[in-house]
């Protein structure tokens, strides 16, 4: 009887020190039964599909939103240069003779913005590469539709500048008649149109030399004779040697973008 009694309490002393004092097992096992988990499942191709489409459609939105505030940006800025663009002078009236021979008058480019430059044909100096670069703004017009804008260039020397001279030079240069003008005249009233009309400098060539000094600037004219804006169409590197001119350079690119804004501003602006 003593025996079976000290065997039944040595056991449970075996069972106590096996076990916490919470009851679990001291080897840190679970004695409760396993609980069950779902198999892991893992993203298939829909739904990563799925997700490049709304990225894709999130990013449109994003680009839409970005090219619609740039775009309304950059309508403010021509605004603002129209609205800051001032009124330089007045053109007077003139009559001087068109490559085809006809007459034209500041009252036959009423209703048209325009764009003139003073060259001439005999040139040694920048009138080529003036010439050249008024010929990149003739496309450029062209490509943007602007019909009402035309380019106009007049000779500073009209003594060899006849009407079949220019023909010859506007040819060479591609140019549309309808779209770019060559003017000849007197030389009197071309000079007094030059310094006094568009208040550029001309200056006759020293003794023994044929070279006209002459503006290198375009000048944009609006639609009902006044200048509004001068334009350097050369760098100040390509003013001070005209050797540093590349053989594909153009119009400088700041000096194309205010251009063509200012162009577009007073497209806007109408007559007023």
């Amino acid at each position: 009887m003593t025996t079976e009694l000290e065997n039944t309490n040595r056991a449970a002393s075996v069972d106590a020190r096996a076990q916490g004092n919470d009851g679990s097992p001291r080897d840190g096992s679970d004695a409760s039964e396993p609980t069950w988990k779902p198999p892991e499942q893992r993203p298939g191709f829909g739904f990563w599909l799925l997700m490049l489409l709304s990225l894709g459609f999130v990013g449109g939105l994003a680009y839409m939103q970005y090219s619609h505030v740039d775009k309304s940006r950059r309508r403010g800025t021509e605004r603002a240069r129209v609205e800051q663009l001032p009124i330089l002078g007045e053109l007077p009236d003139f009559s001087l003779i068109e490559r085809s021979g006809r007459r034209v008058g500041l009252a036959d480019l009423r209703g048209r913005i325009w764009i003139a430059d003073f060259v001439f044909t005999y040139c040694a100096g920048p009138c080529p590469v003036m010439s050249v670069r008024m010929a990149e703004l003739q496309s450029l017009l062209k490509k943007e539709g602007y019909d009402d804008v035309v380019c106009v260039t007049i000779t500073v020397d009209p003594e060899r500048d006849t009407p079949k001279r220019l023909q010859e030079y506007a040819d060479a240069l591609g140019a549309d008649k309808a779209r770019w003008l060559f003017l000849t005249g007197e030389k009197k009233s071309l000079r007094e149109l030059a310094i006094q009309g568009f208040r550029i400098a001309v200056e006759d060539p020293e003794q023994g030399d044929d070279q006209i000094l002459h503006s290198t600037r375009f000048v944009l004219i609006d639609r009902i004779g006044r200048i509004r804006g001068y334009y350097s169409i050369l760098t100040e590197e390509e003013e001070y040697d005209l050797n540093t001119v590349g053989s594909e350079s153009g119009i400088p690119e700041a000096v194309k973008r205010d251009l063509l804004a200012d162009i577009r501003g007073l497209r806007r602006e109408g007559t007023r």
